[in-house]
């Protein structure tokens, strides 16, 4: 059961940490093999790769987060319930959407398998790459399942205001960082 935990929570931070680190390391190779002139033909394209499974490992990751682009202060001055049953709507549609993605992302994956295309660089099969938005839209699937389950299962719960929300997660943050909280956070037209 801790292994599913261990998914659920942590399973496109660490693939997303991982592919920075990577890329991190071969750009830092490539500089040093160009110090030394002899610049290396695949370091560009690899990391280019690196950075698109990294993009699409973040469409579940900003989904589990809540960190999806939103206009937060308008839904803050609704009722609690009518602001749950948008947030039920808006999540079915993007369902909807990322369902969608995920089919099409397959269909297109399997034609770019068959013809066998391969990378310019690393001579690597293309379908290995294409499969970042197989997987991609395949989590934000299961991360938009979650969330819309969430939604009715906290649907009389009282929701977070944005600013609320924000001061919750910076706390959070400044404990992590072991830094010392204020007690009192001013912000314009009010205290906290």
């Amino acid at each position: 059961m801790n292994v599913l935990r261990w998914i659920d929570d942590q399973l496109e931070e660490t693939f997303m940490v991982i592919f920075l680190a990577i890329i991190t390391c071969v750009m830092m190779m490539q500089i040093f093999a160009r110090t030394f002139y002899h610049s290396l033909t695949w370091p560009e394209e690899f990391s280019r790769y690196c950075y698109i499974w990294t993009v699409f490992f973040s469409l579940g990751y900003t989904i589990r987060k809540g960190n999806a682009l939103r206009v937060g202060i308008l839904m803050d001055m609704l009722p609690n319930k009518l602001r749950k049953i948008i947030e039920i709507i808006t999540n079915a549609i993007m369902l909807v959407l990322y369902s969608i993605l995920f089919r099409y992302s397959i269909i297109y994956t399997a034609k770019i398998k068959i013809t066998g295309q391969i990378s310019p660089a690393m001579q690597l099969p293309m379908w290995i790459m294409y499969m970042a938005t197989v997987i991609g839209f395949g989590l934000a699937v299961i991360r938009m399942i979650q969330e819309i389950c969430s939604n009715f299962k906290d649907f009389n719960k009282e929701a977070e205001t944005t600013l609320e929300s924000t001061i919750k997660e910076a706390e959070k943050e400044v404990v992590a960082t072991g830094t010392a909280i204020p007690n009192k956070i001013e912000v314009i037209g009010g205290d906290f």
